[in-house]
This record gives C-alpha cells, structure tokens and sequence, in this order.
C-alpha cells in the first residue's frame, strides 16, 4: 500500500513539473573551453547556445556567451506542450562575457583546471497560461522580465584529441527586474500575481552543475551537455514552486572546434 503512495506522490510531482510551467528564467549552456596554451581559441554551438574562448596568456584567458531560446514548433493549444527541459512558450536569452584562469594539472597535460567570473544580461519572456480562444490576444497573457547577473565557474576536465570530459560548478547571482505582466495572465488570481512580482524582490542565486562530455579527432568534435539549475534562495511562494518559473535542467547537443598547436606535439610528447 505505501508503495503504491509513494508512486502517487511521485507522479503528482513529476506532472506539477511538467503541466503549470511558467518559466523567466532558462540557463544558458556552461562554456568549458578546457584551454591549455596561449592562442588556443575554442568555440561550440547548439541550437540555443554559442560559446567561444580565446588564451591571451599561458594561463589567462576570455570567453564570450549568447544564447537564445525560442519554439522550434508552433505550439498546439489544445495540448500542453510544457516539459521537464523547456516551457515551449518561453523566448529569449543572455549575452555574457568573463575573465578566467586555466592550468593544466599534470606534465602531459591531459587534466586541466580553470575558473572564469564574469557577467551579462538578458531578458525572457513567456504567456502565463495557454489560451484555447482563437480570438485571444497572447500579449494579455504575457509574462516578461529583464535581469543582469554575474558568475563564477570552476571546471576541471580531462582533455585528449579524441575525448573531452569536464565537470562544473557554477554559481550565478541573478538581479531580475522590469517585471511586466500582461492584463489577463493572473485574472482573477491576485495571490499568483504577487508571487510572480515577488521574484524580482531581490537577487537569486542559482548552484548550476554541469557535465560536459566531447568526441570526435583534433579539432571538431561533438558536444554534449547535461545541466542542472538550483534556486539556493530559500522563497515560499504562495501558491507556486521555484520551478514554475526557473527551468531546473538543461541538455544541449552541438559541435567544438577547437585551433591549437598542441595537438600537432600531441604524438611527439608521448
């Protein structure tokens, strides 16, 4: 009997999920470029995501991130299209740019560590619930935000010419703000609304950890990315979870290209 409660409860939480959400917030993809000499340049891409990363020194260097989220389909009104890795009405995304430290932990150079703070902005936006009337307007059910944040990033991964694999820690600080809300996205429902406008209150801290996984040969190789998104904020919201409104995973498939004179030496080292 307890097992099949236990089940219960699980479904209802996987279905709270998946059916009422209401995200402004959808982390972008971690940049781990793993670099280890000066002028080595790596970038990726993704439906959602471009990364690049250049070393300006032996151990400094600097990336630029974008990201934007937008519905590959349109949505079909009579199905809720939400799900654990997207709300299909969400738009929108994030510049950012940082400054890091990078160094190789071993003579081959195969296992490297960085760091990397740095910054952005963005905005999203998304309908607070889906509309079934042909006549409906969606501006009157939107929802819109702006936010700047700023980050820090620890990675350690193993680099060799035909697999790459990293782990991430990354913490982010977001200030969200110009909160609007469209006339009818809360009708009749004043506590949600407060809860909505309560996010925007103060700065939220997401624990973002990331596994990175590339393959290929030298300099391209496929990508992949498994992300998870944690409000440490402790909010009680009335009447709605922190993941109605943060998207709590990410999975991102693309290509790295990475330029490099060490994988010329990579032979001649072993």
């Amino acid at each position: 009997m307890k097992r099949h409660y236990y089940a219960g409860l699980f479904l209802l939480s996987v279905l709270g999920i998946t059916s009422c959400n209401r995200h402004i917030y959808a982390p972008n993809a971690a940049n781990v470029p793993l670099l280890k000499e000066k002028n080595e340049f790596k970038a990726s891409i993704s439906p959602n995501n471009l990364h690049t990363a250049f070393a300006i020194t032996d151990n400094i260097a600097i990336m630029a991130n974008g990201q934007y989220v937008y519905r590959l389909l349109p949505r079909d009104n009579d199905q809720n299209t939400n799900d654990l890795f997207l709300d299909q009405d969400l738009r929108g995304g994030v510049v950012e740019g940082a400054v890091g430290f990078f160094k190789p932990l071993d003579k081959k150079k195969r296992m490297v560590f960085d760091v990397y703070a740095g910054g952005g902005a963005g905005s999203f936006k998304t309908l607070a619930a889906h509309n079934t009337e042909a006549s409906a307007n969606p501006s009157d059910y939107l929802l819109k935000n702006r936010f700047s944040k700023v980050f820090i990033q620890p990675s350690i991964g193993f680099v060799h010419p035909v697999i790459e694999a990293a782990f991430s820690s990354r913490f982010s600080m977001l200030n969200f703000y110009n909160s609007q809300i469209g006339p009818r996205a809360f009708e009749n429902n004043t506590t949600a609304k407060d809860d909505f406008l309560r996010v925007a209150d103060k700065p939220i801290v997401f624990y973002e950890p990331a596994f990175t996984f590339r393959v290929g040969y030298k300099y391209v190789k496929f990508q992949t990315q498994l992300l998870f998104s944690v409000p440490l904020n402790d909010e009680n919201f009335s009447q709605y979870q922190t993941n109605q409104y943060f998207q709590q995973v990410g999975f991102m498939m693309g290509a790295s290209v990475d330029i490099a004179h060490w994988y010329d030496n990579f032979r001649k080292k072993r």
